[in-house]
């Protein structure tokens, strides 16, 4: 089979548990990780390839599953960057991306912390980015060793803390001039619409709250930095699109200014930023 056949191939037999395009995707994803084949190579088409010699098949299997094609190659993209990725790390996605953005186009110096950093693509994307000091607390050890992979194969100096955020005080640091965080903030409730992907196979540790206490997180790290943060710093969230106006109040009562909501790209209220008075 060519490239391009393998692609359709990869799309059409996934296009029922998917839509079109993110099929797509998965496909082309499948030929550049399995195969080291990008979209360029595809569209020329001047590759043929013994299918038998490779893990199509198994690999399929486990798609139709709904088994994410990043867990399953072992990596993902964000920013423009492969990140090593497993059970234990959230997958990164594009709404993470504008909040990088977003902290990019206002701060270039200091120090930041990301707190729940997973694979570490935050804190490693701000240091690439910029000459910002990064540092990352997670409280999952396997989660932190794709994390410290991720800095030492991208050349980041991010360094890593195990700390539950709950009860850690942080107690190291101060006058921090960026406080970063996507918590977990997806409530029991919402697993009912949620993706399959989602559900069955993305760590629950780093998804999940309670119904009846969704903001725990926010609550604490909104307590930290008003702590941690120098006059002037600024604080930044992921959000639950249901709790845009409480999160921001949280920020309003512990005494942050200039707080403010953003709409992600599909016009769900995804980030709050309040800076520390």
């Amino acid at each position: 089979m060519t490239a391009r056949e393998i692609q359709q191939s990869i799309a059409e037999r996934l296009s029922s548990i998917y839509d079109i395009n993110e099929a797509n995707s998965i496909a082309y994803l499948w030929l550049e990780e399995r195969l080291g084949l990008n979209r360029t190579d595809v569209m020329l088409d001047r590759n043929t390839i013994d299918v038998s010699a490779t893990t199509l098949e198994e690999d399929i299997e486990q798609l139709s599953k709904h088994y994410p094609i990043q867990y399953l190659v072992g990596r993902g993209d964000f920013y423009g960057r492969k990140f090593h990725l497993n059970p234990d790390t959230l997958i990164p996605r594009s709404e993470t991306e504008e909040l990088v953005h977003k902290i990019l186009q206002k701060h270039q110096q200091g120090v930041l912390i990301d707190i729940g950093t997973g694979s570490g693509c935050i804190p490693i994307t701000i240091d690439l980015e910029s000459d910002i000091t990064c540092y990352g607390i997670d409280v999952n050890p396997k989660a932190l060793e794709k994390a410290k992979l991720n800095a030492k194969e991208l050349e980041s100096k991010t360094k890593f803390l195990e700390l539950n955020i709950l009860t850690a005080a942080l107690e190291e640091f101060s006058d921090l001039d960026v406080i970063v965080s996507n918590p977990p903030y997806v409530t029991y409730a919402e697993k009912e619409i949620m993706d399959k992907n989602v559900v069955d196979f993305e760590p629950e540790l780093a998804l999940y709250v309670d119904d009846d206490n969704p903001l725990i997180f926010y609550k604490r790290i909104t307590l930290l930095a008003a702590e941690k943060l120098k006059k002037g710093g600024a604080l930044y969230f992921e959000i639950n699109e249901q709790f845009g106006k409480e999160t921001a109040q949280l920020l309003l009562d512990a005494g942050f200014k200039e707080v403010s909501i953003t709409k992600d790209f599909q016009g769900k209220d995804r980030m709050v930023e309040g800076i520390w008075s």
